[in-house]
């Protein structure tokens, strides 16, 4: 497990994830993100879940695709300096419908990942 802190706009968050990942800008990741998030200029994150299908020719969804975008103000979403993806668990179908969560990162937001001894493994300024 990792403890991830983040302290956006004045608010710290800390949390235990098991895997995180930091795309950074002009990453293949970073500019797929912006074109799954392309609805919105200046997202602050964002949940995606994908489809699930009941049979092989996927025409009973079981669970839709579905999108969520919190927005921020005063931000672009091409001023991002990286995005942090977490895993996002699907509370219907655990594991099979799992997605992913989006945190855009900003000038002047903190990011620290740290190992389980405490040490901090990656930091983002």
């Amino acid at each position: 497990m990792f403890t991830v802190k983040t302290i956006i706009n004045g608010v710290t968050h800390i949390c235990e994830q098991p895997s995180i990942s930091i795309a950074r800008a002009g990453s293949e990741t970073f500019a797929d993100t912006l074109k799954l998030t392309h609805n919105s200029a200046s997202p602050d994150f964002a949940y995606w879940l994908p489809a699930i299908y009941e049979d092989p020719e996927m025409t009973k969804a079981l669970q839709e695709e579905e999108l969520v975008i919190s927005d921020r103000t005063d931000v672009l979403d091409t001023d991002a300096i990286p995005i942090i993806i977490e895993e996002y668990p699907s509370e219907n179908f655990p594991g099979a419908g799992d997605g992913c969560r989006y945190q855009f990162i900003y000038s002047g937001d903190q990011v620290y990942v740290m190992n389980s001894n405490g040490a901090t493994i990656e930091a983002v300024k």
